[in-house]
């Protein structure tokens, strides 16, 4: 209910007055009353809270801070991770050279020199004789197991026989590296009578021999068209031998007619260079292989080195 400002009358509603048609005032519509109890807002300040036995207990939740959340804030620059790779590439390439340099470098510890008190204790100062003993120049005798050095030497003969064709068909040659080859069935070979020749071998190195040999002649045979032919029978053998080594010692062996290596000891003699002097050899073969040659099929130098 509304009273028109201008006549005073009442007026049950409308935007005007019924009666002089003045412009009536707004009214307030009021919403309906709620039909359960009100609970107050967080702004409200409620004198008398409304308790509801039934009615099931709100729950609060908590609001997460920015601290607690585990996503970054929106406005947060991304963390830069090529720095990271950059440093541990550079981290493994430095390890690696230092581990290269460490194995050619080879042993960090090197036997260190004897003081002026072990020199005095009896202890010999490098380079001087003891006891007043003058040095001779005699090297020292090489330790280590023994074995054959022939196959390392080099070997020089003063004449060589021309090639000649097998009785398969193939070539061979009698040059004076057959002597140290390790096969029987090739040989050095010079034509006629090889008394006085000879030979000139030089060692890969220094070494103490102490056993030197050979094959005396041409320990190779062959069979064709029925036949054989023995080539240690058919030309001339070695029978006396005179090997002189690089100090001066000489050593004279006797050799018998067999195909097998023949060997003889010698006094431990370090040295770099052997000469074999032919001494004596036989007359030539007959039959089917008899050539007027002289041969060697091996040499065998056995010692040690340092």
């Amino acid at each position: 209910m509304v009273s028109c400002p201008e006549c005073g009358r009442t007026a049950d509603g409308g935007r005007f007055c019924t009666h002089c048609g003045a412009r009536l005032p707004a009214t307030e519509v009021l919403p309906p009353p709620a039909s359960g109890p009100r609970y107050p807002l967080f702004a409200d300040e409620a004198e008398h809270p409304v308790e509801d036995a039934g009615a099931p207990e709100p729950t609060v939740v908590a609001a997460l801070t920015a601290a607690q959340r585990w996503e970054p804030a929106p406005d947060a620059p991304a963390p830069r991770l090529w720095p990271l790779w950059l440093g541990g590439l550079v981290t493994v390439v430095l390890v690696l050279l230092l581990g290269l340099w460490l194995l050619l470098r080879g042993p960090d510890e090197a036997p260190s020199p004897a003081t002026s008190e072990e020199t005095a204790a009896g202890a010999p100062a490098s380079g001087t004789p003891e006891d007043g003993a003058t040095s001779t120049g005699v090297p020292t005798p090489f330790g280590g197991e023994a074995r054959d050095l022939a196959g390392d030497a080099r070997a020089e003969a003063p004449a060589t026989a021309s090639p000649a064709t097998d009785v398969s068909g193939e070539t061979v040659t009698f040059e004076a590296g057959n002597l140290l080859d390790d096969d029987p069935t090739t040989a050095w070979r010079m034509p006629g009578d090889g008394t006085g020749a000879t030979l000139r071998i030089q060692l890969d190195a220094p070494a103490t021999l102490t056993e030197v040999g050979l094959i005396n002649g041409y320990a190779k045979t062959g069979r064709s068209g029925g036949r054989t032919f023995d080539w240690y029978a058919g030309n001339r053998r070695v029978l006396e031998v005179e090997w002189t080594f690089g100090d001066g010692t000489t050593v004279t062996q006797s050799l018998r007619e067999t195909r097998e290596l023949q060997t003889v000891e010698v006094p431990e003699v370090t040295t770099s260079t052997v000469q074999l002097r032919l001494v004596r050899v036989s007359a030539p073969g007959n039959g089917p292989a008899g050539r007027d040659n002289t041969p060697i099929s091996e040499i065998s130098l056995v010692g040690r080195t340092g």
